[in-house]
């Protein structure tokens, strides 16, 4: 949902890996990857010259994809990003189908405040359950669960404001997911005290636990 990408992009790849059902903790395993020492315009450039090669495709796929069937199938929620304003305030909307999502000003399909009925979406932040897992776009990570994002600030802002309200209604927390290629892995990705760090990272070649949660999610 990555973040150096196509906002479409994004969203499609948040899709793929909602729909995917989790396998049993049993099969879960290391991935194993190699990294530069550092993220150089190399790797930044192989980037983003991804995005043209995947944009064409993702989008006729989209066209197929129904998170609504999955998660409707595995008796669980979905909720899609809305970005509202300038000062990093991002929401996360309940949709029951890619047909939820609209286009906004800059060609981010997004949710609609209302659905088909005219009722008002439920906003995670206002939900009374948990959220089982967050999926997370990104520019890089590196091993030790930091995430480099567009400088923006929305996802950072929105997992601190979930993360207090699982914390005031004795939640267990979320487990956060980056989504990332393989070369977007970095030795050591520069962050700032309000960043807030993934638990796992999930890549073409599998699972990387990294935080503790993520390990006994493995056991």
């Amino acid at each position: 949902m990555l973040e150096g990408m196509n906002p479409i992009l994004i969203r499609t790849l948040l899709f793929s890996a909602v729909l995917l059902r989790p396998s049993p903790p049993r099969r879960c395993r290391l991935a194993t990857m190699t990294t530069n020492q550092s993220c150089g315009a190399t790797e930044l450039d192989a980037i983003f010259a991804q995005k043209k090669a995947l944009r064409s495709k993702l989008r006729r796929d989209i066209k197929f994809m129904d998170p609504f069937l999955r998660s409707q199938e595995d008796q669980k929620k979905l909720y899609v990003p809305r970005v509202e304003d300038k000062n990093r305030n991002m929401r996360m909307l309940n949709i029951s189908s890619t047909q939820d999502l609209i286009a906004n000003s800059m060609n981010i399909l997004e949710p609609g405040l209302v659905d088909a009925e005219g009722n008002e979406r439920e906003d995670v932040l206002l939900a009374n359950e948990p959220v089982d897992l967050l999926l997370l776009p990104g520019l890089g990570f590196d091993k030790a669960g930091n995430r480099l994002g567009r400088g923006g600030g929305y996802y950072d802002t929105f997992l601190t404001k979930y993360q207090e309200q699982a914390k005031g209604q004795k939640w267990k927390q979320s487990l956060k997911v980056g989504l990332s290629y393989s070369v977007q892995l970095v030795d050591t990705i520069p962050v700032t005290p309000d960043d807030v760090l993934v638990d796992a990272l999930v890549t073409p070649k599998g699972f990387l636990p990294i935080s503790q949660a993520a390990q006994e999610f493995c056991v």
